[in-house]
């Protein structure tokens, strides 16, 4: 017995269309002659080999013995998928300017930022603390020598500890100040805002708009900014000036825009400037 291979043979009831052999039995799968007068059907067609132009480099251009020209041409169609808007040698997704900035950005921006006031600040008050300084020194000799000969520990003075408060009271209220006028006559930026690329804006400003907070609300951000750090100078509110700092910072992962509290209260955003 002759068994043919399963393919698409003339149709034994219709000379017009094709129809399907399983290998066994004919199915009941069934197609139009795209050419009603071919001789053979179902055997595959040779393949041709087409001469292609020479590559650049001087070498022929070969291709897989299955590929026809066709496939060949299509191949050489292809160049891999495109980015809308993007250049060579530059990010397919373009850069960060006016995204809202990330937290360890403004974290890093405010340790350059007391680090930019506390040093000139510390030097300007530092050669009136000359007193204090001596008096510190001796009252640590005393403490030393009663804790060597094992005596009862003396009580440091209270006037020894004013100086310490008066000059980090002078750091916040500096460190304040500064704030509130970066923040309104410098485009928003502090020198370590700056220095990591961010900047205050307003909320919603348009990306690429020159806007900048007006001053009382720069004065009101800068104030729950830097409050927390007036209120730790009370020994008995230290723990909750703690709290409240970082309550006012770590509001920024509550919302895409990362707004902290002092941001929301004043309506404005930290956005990356590159």
């Amino acid at each position: 017995m002759n068994e043919r291979p399963s393919g698409w043979y003339d149709d034994p009831d219709d000379d017009t269309q094709l129809r399907y052999w399983d290998g066994i039995l004919w199915s009941d799968r069934t197609m139009p002659k795209l050419r009603p007068g071919l001789d053979h059907v179902g055997e595959a067609r040779p393949v041709q080999h087409v001469e292609e132009p020479p590559r650049r480099d001087g070498e022929p251009r070969t291709y897989p013995a299955h590929w026809g020209p066709e496939q060949a041409g299509r191949r050489d169609e292809f160049h891999g998928p495109q980015f809308q808007g993007s250049q060579p040698g530059t990010a397919p997704f373009g850069n960060t300017a006016g995204q809202p900035s990330g937290l360890i950005r403004r974290i890093l921006a405010t340790f350059l930022d007391r680090l930019v006031v506390s040093l000139p600040v510390s030097l300007v008050v530092l050669p009136f603390l000359g007193d204090w300084m001596t008096q510190m020194q001796e009252y640590v000799d005393t403490f030393m020598s009663a804790a060597s000969a094992g005596e009862q520990m003396p009580t440091i003075p209270a006037d020894l500890m004013t100086p310490p408060l008066a000059l980090a009271g002078a750091l916040v209220a500096a460190l304040f100040v500064y704030e509130v006028l970066m923040t309104h006559f410098a485009g928003g930026a502090t020198v370590g805002k700056r220095a990591l690329g961010i900047t205050v804006v307003p909320a919603g400003t348009a990306q690429g708009a020159k806007e900048r907070l007006p001053l009382g609300r720069a004065a009101l951000r800068a104030l729950m900014k830097w409050g927390p750090d007036a209120l730790a100078l009370v020994a008995i509110f230290s723990g909750v000036a703690g709290f409240l700092q970082a309550l006012i910072i770590l509001w920024a992962l509550s919302n895409a825009k990362r707004q902290g509290l002092h941001d929301l209260a004043v309506k404005s955003e930290v956005r990356r400037t590159r």
